[in-house]
């Protein structure tokens, strides 16, 4: 494993500098690290080379995107990339790893995205195909909380999220409490059902799997339990004269985003193990008489 990683980086450095003059290379951690309370990157308005990172999504909706998340890292390690060419992004698939040049660092709705600009003349090169995913960091519902609402107004009372953004993340044991939220009215509410207190946003926008013609995925209704939802949270905010919203989103990215119950559940904890297998040979026990 070393030694292809050390192959990987050996190639990444040599297209970094051959035939480009930019300044040093920058991991995603570099882009997405900020002390500011905002989140604002300190790369913003920079036109930058990008080690990259894995294609944790891609999505073609008006402006195609991908999603790409470093693995070295276990925070700040993900960002979105954004192009205005419908067809940018075709020879990429989730899993690739990739790494790109002359790409802008722009604030956009309080996300952070590298803006794949056809006059800043961007490039990318798959390093590596077939990755695995990260597996979605498990983070409490109030770390991704939803915002306080007021008249046009939805506000996270702190960016605490901000960590997170554009990671692959998953809360659990929670259920659907209300849909209708937010500027666009496209979010639905989940609550955990350890604490009725704790409750997040979550959009199907970038869902793969969700009809375009509706606002969520079948399998959102109100009072539906899940054992988790996993998705890439987004922050969304804005300020005009009459609305002003800034809240983080927890965008489902496929059905499998959505995990449910399984019938060999026994104990009702969300996964299937040998306390259930347990409890089905102590019932069939019981079955036989024995």
């Amino acid at each position: 494993m070393k030694s292809k990683m050390s192959r990987v980086m050996i190639i990444v450095l040599t297209l970094g500098f051959a035939g480009h003059v930019s300044a040093k290379p920058l991991s995603i951690y570099d882009i997405q690290y900020t002390v500011e309370a905002d989140g604002i990157s300190p790369e913003n308005g920079n036109i930058i080379d990008c080690f990259g990172g894995i294609v944790t999504h891609k999505w073609s909706g008006s402006r195609p995107r991908l999603v790409i998340q470093d693995t070295h890292a276990q925070e700040w390690s993900a960002i979105q990339v954004k192009s205005s060419d419908p067809g940018a992004f075709n020879s990429v698939n989730v899993g690739d790893w990739i790494y790109l040049t002359n790409v802008l660092v722009e604030e956009f709705k309080g996300t952070t995205f590298l803006q794949y600009q056809s006059e800043n003349n961007p490039d990318f090169t798959i390093i590596s195909t077939n990755n695995p995913l990260p597996k979605p960091l498990i983070v409490s519902i109030n770390e991704i909380a939803a915002p306080m609402e007021g008249v046009d107004t939805w506000i996270v009372p702190d960016h605490i999220a901000e960590k997170y953004e554009s990671m692959l993340i998953e809360v659990i044991d929670v259920h659907i409490q209300g849909t209708g939220y937010g500027k666009a009215y496209d979010n639905y509410s989940l609550t955990s059902n350890a604490d009725p207190n704790l409750t997040c946003w979550v959009s199907d926008y970038m869902n793969n799997d969700k009809d375009k013609g509706l606002i969520y995925h079948p399998l959102v209704a109100i009072d539906q339990d899940f054992c988790g939802v996993i998705g890439i949270l987004e922050q969304y905010t804005a300020e005009s004269d009459d609305i002003y919203y800034d809240y983080y989103q927890l965008l489902t990215i496929e059905t499998e985003s959505f995990i449910v119950a399984q019938i060999a559940d026994l104990d009702g904890d969300c996964d299937v193990d040998f306390d259930d297998y347990c409890i089905f040979m102590d019932a069939w026990m019981v079955f036989e008489g024995r």
